[in-house]
């Protein structure tokens, strides 16, 4: 169907609010933070929850097709492809500013972010790149839409709808109880954890459903949809101005669970619908550019507020604050519009293609094999706890090293490529034989440089050869298993 670039060209407002929420207005906060308009500046949960009904809406637009097959391992490429680029770019720049702490980071944490779990764990939810809590909720979405909408295929329009709001209801219900009963004591868990948000992005889909049954053949007079959008507008607006005036009321972080995700729905399916000139103000291209670039903008703010901060204040500007006050929304949205086109397009077309080979089973039992093979050589090697804990920081350093170096080791020998496991037993294992010794020479080479930098005080020799032998005897045996069971069928010749 035709792309509603209109709706595309709100994210953009909504990502502002939350570039102000998290202190990156300035000058242009300044200007217009005059009651009521600041009660409506300060809504960035509003507009999180916005964007997390506008996905919903628009999956449906885009997967909801009731005669063809779903196809679910499609989706959740698509999905991780759009996402995970940029998402791993902005937690590497907040290594970089915390560079000289990362190394003492528990690993566990440091997982948890790579695999985009931290808002699952309450303690890790505000880790690395605070803004990246969300991301975690929208793989969620991701992980739960096929199954909805495969059986939203065989449900009537009103039982979708009511399906939503008795969802939404419960869900407030729950959320609101728990605000008041353990907030602020559990902020980081009712704050969030995937689950409270789940509300918003089902009624989204609900909402994108209806629009392509019903709602893009209604006939309604364009005056009469801008009246309903322009009133679900003032609803969304009153109630945030209200909010702010009355403690009594939920306000600040609350609303971001879905509170007015109904009305919310109202505005994008009415926008959806719309064919005023507001439609068309809307899909200008320099706007839809901007509402493109809303992801970009959201997941790098963090770590380039930190990073241009420290810049300017290490400089020998007289007022770095001023400075940064008046140029940080400027440099942000070039910055956005920048790695939105010339770094997340070309790295998602280039990793679309590297997936086509790739077996992600394979590829994550590979990464549970490396961090088991470290785990299993120093306690192999070393004896009680003490001892143990006296290469800590080897470990550590072998871990993070050979959790990438061995990943874009195989990748590049090709070993996650499921077609190898139909050759012969020496097309299968050789590969696998010298991405794993690369590996180890490289990861010796690594320890070893950093013990004649001093870092360490001893080079534990055997611990390779330990570690080579786990890493290359479980690589071996996942795949000859995959290749047993017949896990995959061939699709071509084995490279």
């Amino acid at each position: 169907m035709k792309r509603l670039d209109q709706l595309t060209s709100t994210r953009f407002i909504a990502i502002l609010l939350v570039l102000f929420y998290h202190g990156g207005g300035g000058v242009y906060f300044s200007l217009l933070n005059i009651f009521p308009i600041s009660a409506l500046l300060h809504a960035a949960p509003t507009g999180v929850s916005y964007l997390y009904v506008l996905s919903g809406f628009v999956m449906s637009l885009v997967y909801f097709r009731p005669k063809e097959k779903f196809d679910i391992a499609s989706y959740w490429t698509a999905r991780f492809v759009r996402i995970y680029p940029l998402y791993i770019i902005s937690f590497l720049m907040v290594c970089y500013y915390y560079i000289d702490f990362v190394a003492r980071v528990k690993p566990q944490k440091i997982l948890a972010n790579i695999f985009v779990l931290q808002a699952w764990i309450p303690t890790y939810a505000q880790s690395f790149n605070y803004a990246s809590w969300s991301m975690t909720v929208e793989f969620f979405f991701y992980a739960v839409f096929p199954f909805f909408i495969l059986w939203a295929y065989k449900q009537s329009t009103k039982k979708l709808i009511w399906t939503s709001l008795i969802l939404w209801m419960l869900s407030q219900l729950i959320y609101e109880s728990l605000w008041s009963g353990i907030y602020p004591q559990y902020r980081n868990f009712i704050v969030y954890f995937p689950l409270f948000h789940l509300n918003s992005f089902i009624m989204g889909a609900v909402g994108g459903i209806w629009f392509l049954r019903v709602g893009q053949d209604q006939v309604i007079k364009p005056s009469t949809n801008l009246f309903i959008l322009a009133g679900s507008i003032f609803l969304a607006a009153a109630y945030t101005i209200a909010s702010s005036i009355f403690p009594q009321l939920p306000y600040n972080l609350q609303p971001m669970a879905g509170l007015l995700a109904p009305i919310l729905t109202l505005i994008i399916v009415s926008l959806a619908m719309d064919k005023t000139r507001l439609s068309i103000f809307l899909n200008r291209p320099a706007l839809v550019a901007l509402g493109e670039t809303a992801y970009a903008l959201y997941i790098l703010h963090v770590p380039v507020v930190w990073i241009y901060e420290r810049a300017l204040e290490n400089s020998s500007l007289a007022n770095p604050r001023l400075v940064f006050d008046y140029t940080f929304i400027p440099l942000m949205i070039a910055i956005g519009v920048f790695a939105h086109f010339y770094i997340d397009r070309p790295l998602r077309n280039w990793l679309k293609n590297i997936l086509k080979n790739i077996s992600m089973p394979l590829l994550i039992l590979d990464l549970v094999i490396i961090a088991a093979s470290v785990y299993i050589s120093f306690n192999f090697r070393f004896e009680g706890r003490k001892e143990i804990l006296s290469y800590r920081s080897t470990a550590l350093l072998m871990f993070w090293s050979a959790f990438l170096l061995r990943t874009v080791l195989s990748a590049t020998f090709n070993t996650f490529n499921p077609n190898n496991l139909y050759g012969s037993f020496q097309q299968l294992a050789r590969p696998v034989l010298l991405s794993v010794t690369i590996g180890s020479v490289v990861l010796a080479g690594i320890i070893f440089t950093a013990y004649s930098l001093g870092q360490f005080e001893n080079f534990p020799r055997s611990i390779f050869i330990i570690d080579w032998v786990l890493v290359l005897g479980l690589s071996l045996a996942v795949r000859l298993l995959f290749k047993f069971f017949g896990i995959y069928k061939q699709t071509s010749a084995p490279t």
